[in-house]
């Protein structure tokens, strides 16, 4: 999330055409610490969002906004292109299941018996 918030910091600063020394300097802290932040390396706290939104004469909101509009950018599950197929794709799944559940109880009764 660090890292979302930093690089749509950059982005806000750099449109409002500021510097990170300009930031650094109007929030008291060094470059290399507003760099750390903008790169998502240190974290950032809600005060440190609002004194950046202040400064860019913005609200909140506007920063932390991008948090909430995180597209995924890989699907959580296979594409349609494999529809028909889906029930046999699970049957194999159940199948390796109990042969892998097959396999460690006979390796285990072994374990046992010795």
């Amino acid at each position: 999330m660090n890292v979302i918030l930093g690089a749509r910091i950059r982005e806000l600063r750099k449109s409002k055409g500021l510097t990170q020394e300009q930031i650094a300097a109007k929030m008291k802290c060094t470059r290399q610490k507003y760099a750390r932040l903008e790169k998502g390396l240190i974290d950032i706290s809600y005060t440190c969002i609002l004194t950046i939104a202040q400064i860019l004469g913005m609200k909140s909101e506007d920063i932390t906004s991008s948090v909430n509009n995180i597209s995924q950018e890989q699907p959580m599950f296979r594409g349609d292109s494999i529809q028909e197929d889906k029930f046999e794709y699970i049957n194999k799944m159940i199948d390796m299941f109990y042969a892998h559940r097959k396999l460690y109880n006979s390796v285990r009764r072994v374990d046992v018996d010795e």
